[in-house]
């Protein structure tokens, strides 16, 4: 049964991990992104399948913009840095590593910063990818508006495009409908 570590927002996490859970799959949630090591040292190495960093809870502080900036970013972005460092171990071989962005508070809120928040990011997931050698370490980046279906789909290595495609089929019902459709092909001669 694969398992993973979850990380962020209290309420998002709770809903990714019920959908891995529809999915067949275990899951460790962690509301606070400091408790991530902690969390990490109780599940021993190779213990997750993959890890799912959501966007974290915080409040901008600084009296300008430069200082809020630099707030978002210490406490935001380069918080995922260490949680990274703590769940690299305890990845197995071929494990997934999710990134949702998180949602931009107006004071920073600009194309540069949303430009910048994602190159942080995936120089992080590079440089997991990088010390996870040769173990296969597959990083996918996941924009804000990403439902739970989403993101644990993605984790799990499923397409959520062709999941959504063929939700509610059977594979009897697949049959048929490939049945009616080659019916409407026609043979010219």
């Amino acid at each position: 049964m694969a398992r993973f570590l979850v990380s962020g927002i209290s309420a998002l996490v709770s809903d990714v991990r019920a959908v891995l859970g529809e999915h067949g799959a275990e899951s460790v949630g962690v509301d606070d992104i400091d408790d991530v090591p902690a969390a990490c040292a109780q599940a021993g190495p190779a213990s997750f399948n993959g890890y799912i960093q959501l966007p974290a809870m915080f409040s901008i502080t600084g009296d300008t913009a430069v200082d809020r900036v630099h707030h978002y970013f210490r406490d935001g972005v380069l918080a995922r840095f260490p949680a990274m460092s703590a769940a690299l171990p305890t990845l197995a071989a071929g494990a997934r590593l999710v990134f949702v962005m998180g949602v931009l508070p107006p004071p920073v809120a600009t194309e540069d910063d949303v430009a910048a928040r994602a190159a942080l990011v995936r120089l992080l997931g590079n440089a997991a990818r990088a010390d996870k050698q040769p173990d296969g370490l597959r990083v996918a980046v996941l924009g804000s508006a990403s439902t739970p279906k989403e993101i644990a789909l993605t984790a799990l290595g499923r397409s959520p495009e062709w999941e959504s495609l063929t939700e509610g089929f059977s594979s009897s019902s697949y049959a048929d409908w490939r049945v009616e459709l080659l019916g409407m092909m026609q043979a010219e001669m």
